[in-house]
């Protein structure tokens, strides 16, 4: 008797097989692919956190450290869509594989550079694992959601919130460490892509043999597409403010920068807690109301953190952070929800292109910074989450294409 070959999920025996309209979440491994987003995050932000410490040591201007941080976000938002259509049309797995491992290996030696282009080299290669990384994450994990989609992605992104929010200090660590030290900072990301290339699934099904090959629904509702994408741009531009911001405004004050990097990673990790429960949320009471309040809630807190001094700022920030991050993950599922048939594009588009546009104010941030000083811009950015609120509150209830949007109501 021939013996007959053992099917494809056989690889991944240790965890259930995953079926293309699998009813019940796999939160096995929606949290092994958050561990992943925890890891690239984790990397990604240190373009951003070690920024005021390149100004403060003399090695970039403030406007060149801006400039830094639009390079990164950048290379990594132009590629994620053009990632995500790969993604819906073949389900490669590769892709969310390597990604950890990749940016983990470009931005751990951004201390160890000499000079300031090949800080600005490293970033932009860096930009590619990140790019590769969330679109063919988000839709593993919207394969594996089952009917709870707005859970299961608000624990993907509250990995990626959590290694984000941790970036600062890790920054702090690197700076102060240098040395080939830094390269051990290197390992998480090495341990992470081994797993995800032992089980995570494949993300190609059925469905997408058609539905992933045609953009209709994305041309359908390009309006709404784009408003969410303007919204992530404008809410994560005001996130870098806070973050680029935070230790020059203790520096102006003439306590040591670190602490600002300490009140950062409190601003994110508590948005991070925050966000888990927002997408929850978001599944019962729609997806609209929590987007827009929590923006709304979050101006005044940033505001305050440019006033008040020194520690005090802290459990502003620590405020603040639950008001903004926390429609981080329901924008994702907004825009998978107008793109049933092409969630890669959709995660492309919404954690790569918004985010990477929000260099834009990142830069503009930056270039403010020099001329009014770090604690005043702070306050300007207040007017960043009101902004988008109010696109946010222009967005329809229901797409015109696509799966019936529980949730989507207003």
């Amino acid at each position: 008797m021939v013996p007959q070959p053992a099917p494809a999920d056989t690889e991944y025996r240790s965890l259930p097989s995953v079926k293309a309209e699998q009813p019940s979440v796999d939160m096995r491994r929606i949290s092994l692919i958050g561990m992943g987003h925890f890891t690239n995050d984790l990397y990604g932000n240190l373009a951003t956190s070690l920024a005021p410490y390149f100004v403060l040591a003399g090695k970039l201007s403030a406007p060149a450290a801006g400039a830094l941080v639009l390079v990164y976000l950048s290379g990594s938002s132009i590629l994620q869509p053009l990632f995500g259509i790969i993604s819906d049309r073949s389900g490669r797995r590769w892709f969310a594989v390597v990604g950890p491992a990749w940016i983990g290996c470009c931005m751990c030696p951004l201390v160890l550079a000499p000079q300031a282009w090949q800080i600005f080299v490293l970033v932009a290669v860096g930009g590619i694992g990140t790019a590769a990384f969330h679109p063919q994450g988000a839709s593993m994990v919207n394969r594996l959601a089952g009917k709870n989609r707005g859970h299961a992605m608000a624990v993907f992104s509250t990995g990626g919130n959590v290694g984000y929010a941790l970036g600062p200090l890790l920054a702090l660590i690197l700076f102060q460490v240098h040395g080939s030290w830094a390269l051990v900072a290197t390992i998480p990301g090495f341990v992470i892509s081994s797993l995800l290339f032992r089980y995570a699934p494949t993300v190609k099904s059925a469905a997408m043999e058609t539905a992933g090959k045609s953009l209709r629904d994305a041309r359908a509702n390009f309006g709404p597409l784009a408003r969410i994408v303007l919204v992530i741009a404008i809410r994560s531009g005001a996130m870098s403010a806070v973050i680029f911001l935070s230790p020059l405004a203790f520096h102006q004050q003439g306590l040591p920068a670190q602490w600002g990097s300490i009140g950062s990673t409190i601003f994110l990790l508590v948005g991070a807690a925050f966000g888990l429960y927002a997408g929850r949320l978001s599944d019962r009471v729609g997806r609209k109301p929590v987007v827009v309040w929590s923006l709304v809630a979050a101006a005044p807190l940033i505001f305050l953190i440019g006033i008040l001094p020194g520690l005090a700022s802290w459990p502003v920030m620590a405020l603040a952070g639950a008001a903004i991050v926390a429609s981080n993950a329901v924008t994702v599922v907004q825009a998978q929800e107008l793109l049933p048939g092409n969630v890669g594009l959709a995660a492309g588009l919404t954690l790569g292109l918004g985010f990477g546009l929000s260099g834009v104010v990142t830069l503009a941030v930056s270039a403010i910074t020099r001329e009014a000083g770090a604690r005043e811009t702070l306050m300007m950015a207040a007017a960043l989450p009101i902004l988008a609120a109010g696109l946010a509150a222009t967005m329809r209830s229901r797409p015109k294409l696509g799966l019936p949007a529980a949730g989507l109501s207003s």
